[in-house]
């Protein structure tokens, strides 16, 4: 069998690589867009060369968010996606795991009850958008040529190679390790689910060989707020952080997820927790630091 990791130079798919290089059990392809632009017009013909029927793709290739959420970044990543579709039907993989996003929820909607898989799809950004679109054009495309889709929607993913370092635990750790002020939006009491990237590869590389298809929610079930990470970060680093607080922009909203159907299909799958987290990852830019 042969896996192949679209987009494996980014930040999930260096990880997703980091955790299936190991094993023997399959060949790995990785493809970059160095090697491979899906935004070219004739990129879809060259795709097939790479493809197999017995494959496994990690589709990880897209434009993300922080780089710019408007139409631009929007038609992007449809075009990725618009390629990639044509290369796929002339050569049918075996599987395909897509990382879209927790965005198709709605980054700024309310939500009484836990987030699940059934929970109306909602997106309020372009980039939310561009991925329930890819999600529904992957979907219709892999019922007519028989190919199994999972659909990855992960929340905020952290860890010390997200160079974009936005509002979350890497931005903020990035900021508290170099002594700089923290910007925190109203009184950072909102609720989010964060996850460590390590999580990510660990993940699918479960499902790999896994029969699961379908939606698939890569949370924890544990969410924490922000004023959660500038206490894990005061901890860690033994001293005060810098902050400034402002007005909130806009209404304050939390979300929590259920994990059920996750521990259902990975089961004893034990996710890094905040704290861990942010050792981790402290750690690591200590070590990246030390070697400059």
């Amino acid at each position: 069998m042969k896996i192949l990791i679209l987009g494996h130079t980014g930040f999930l798919g260096k990880n997703v690589h980091k955790h299936l290089k190991s094993s023997e059990s399959h060949q790995l392809v990785c493809i970059s867009s160095a090697d491979l632009d899906l935004t070219s017009q004739d990129s879809h013909k060259y795709l097939r060369n790479y493809l197999d029927s017995q494959d496994v793709i990690v589709f990880c290739s897209g434009v993300k968010k922080q780089l710019g959420d408007n139409f631009d970044s929007f038609n992007k990543n449809s075009l990725i996606v618009d390629n990639f579709l044509k290369g796929i039907v002339h050569k049918q993989p075996k599987k395909i795991i897509f990382f879209s996003s927790a965005a198709v929820y709605g980054e700024d909607i309310a939500y009484i009850e836990k987030i699940d898989e059934e929970t109306s799809v909602q997106p309020r950004t372009y980039y939310g958008k561009s991925k329930f679109t890819s999600e529904n054009l992957l979907t219709k495309a892999c019922i007519d040529n028989n190919i199994k889709l999972i659909k990855v929607r992960p929340p905020l993913i952290y860890g010390k190679d997200d160079l974009s370092r936005g509002y979350g635990p890497t931005g903020f750790t990035y900021k508290a390790m170099n002594n700089e002020e923290i910007v925190l939006w109203g009184d950072g009491s909102e609720y989010r689910e964060f996850v460590y990237i390590d999580d990510v590869g660990k993940s699918i590389a479960r499902l790999i060989n896994n029969e699961y298809e379908g939606v698939l929610n890569l949370v924890s079930g544990c969410s924490y707020t922000f004023n959660d990470i500038l206490d894990c970060l005061k901890n860690i680093l033994g001293r005060d952080i810098k902050i400034e607080f402002r007005e909130r922009s806009k209404k304050k909203v939390n979300h929590h997820y259920s994990n059920q159907l996750f521990k259902e299909v990975i089961p004893s799958f034990k996710f890094t927790n905040l704290e861990e987290g942010l050792k981790k990852l402290t750690n690591q830019i200590r070590k990246s630091n030390e070697k400059k």
